[in-house]
C-alpha cells in the first residue's frame, strides 16, 4: 500500500511539473513570436552570441563628424529603451483584445490593383510561399518565403508596416529576428531567417515551407534588401 501511494505521489508531481512548464514554461500555441518583442543593441548582441548576425558584405557606415561608436551607441541605447516601451504597451493592449473579442489582427481588404495602391508594395501568397516586390506598378523581384505553421497561420488581407527594428529579439521563443518589420500590433513581422541562443541560425532549406509561428522568414541577404528598401507605412498584401 505504502508503495502504491508513493507511486501516486510521484505521479502527481510529474503531472504538476509538467503543467508548470507546459502554463508559464513554454510558449503559447497561438502567440507570433513578435508579441513578445525586445530591441537589442549590437554591443547586448554582442555579449550574448559573440557575433553580430546581420549580413552585411558591401555596406559601409562612416561615423557622423564629432561622434564616436561609444556616444552612438549611447544614443542607440536610449532610442532603444524609448521603443520597447511602445512595443510592450502595443503588446499588452492586442493581447487584451484578443481575450475579448475575435479579434482579426486590423486587417483591411484587398484592392483588386493592388500593385499600384503605393509607389511600393509587399505581396506575399501564403499558398507559393512567395514575397514579391512591386514598385511604380512594376515586379521588382521575388523570392522564397516561410510563414505561419498550420495553427498559426498567418493571417490575410492588407496590412501596411507598422516599425522597424534592426535586430528584434523574441523573449517567448529565445530567438533574434534580425531586419524586422512589423505589420500588425500581435506580433506579426517580416524577419530573416532567426538566430537562437546558441548561435545557430534556421537552415534556409525551411524557405518554401510554412513553419514559423506566424510571422514571415526571409532568406539571408534578402530580408536585408527589403528591410532598407521599405518604409514605416509601406502596403502589405498577403493573400492565399
Amino acid at each position: 500500500m505504502k508503495k502504491i501511494i508513493g507511486y501516486v505521489g510521484l505521479a502527481v508531481i510529474f503531472l504538476a511539473a509538467g503543467f508548470y512548464l507546459f502554463y508559464f514554461y513554454l510558449p503559447g500555441m497561438s502567440e507570433p513570436e513578435g508579441l513578445s518583442l525586445e530591441v537589442k543593441t549590437r554591443r547586448e548582441v554582442q555579449k550574448e552570441l559573440g557575433y553580430i548576425p546581420i549580413v552585411s558584405p558591401t555596406q559601409t557606415v562612416f561615423l557622423p563628424e564629432g561622434q564616436n561608436e561609444e556616444t552612438l551607441e549611447t544614443e542607440r541605447e536610449k532610442e532603444a529603451l524609448s521603443l520597447q516601451s511602445t512595443l510592450d504597451k502595443e503588446a499588452e493592449a492586442a493581447k487584451k483584445v484578443r481575450r475579448t473579442s475575435a479579434y482579426r489582427y486590423g486587417a483591411q481588404p484587398i484592392p483588386g490593383n493592388f500593385q499600384n495602391m503605393a509607389s511600393k508594395v509587399i505581396e506575399l501568397n501564403l499558398s507559393s510561399q512567395v514575397i514579391t516586390r512591386w514598385e511604380n506598378g512594376n515586379k521588382l523581384d521575388e523570392a522564397q518565403i516561410s510563414s505561419g505553421k498550420r495553427g498559426m497561420a498567418t493571417p490575410v488581407g492588407l496590412f501596411r508596416i507598422r516599425n522597424k527594428i534592426d535586430m528584434a529579439y523574441s523573449r517567448k521563443y529565445r530567438l533574434y529576428m534580425p531586419y524586422w518589420m512589423a505589420f500588425t500590433s500581435s506580433g506579426h513581422g517580416l524577419h530573416e531567417l532567426p538566430v537562437f541562443r546558441n548561435g545557430v541560425r534556421e537552415g534556409q532549406n525551411h524557405l518554401g515551407r510554412p513553419v514559423s509561428h506566424g510571422c514571415v522568414r526571409m532568406g539571408i541577404g534578402y530580408a536585408e534588401q527589403v528591410y532598407n528598401w521599405a518604409e514605416v507605412g509601406t502596403p502589405v498584401v498577403i493573400h492565399n
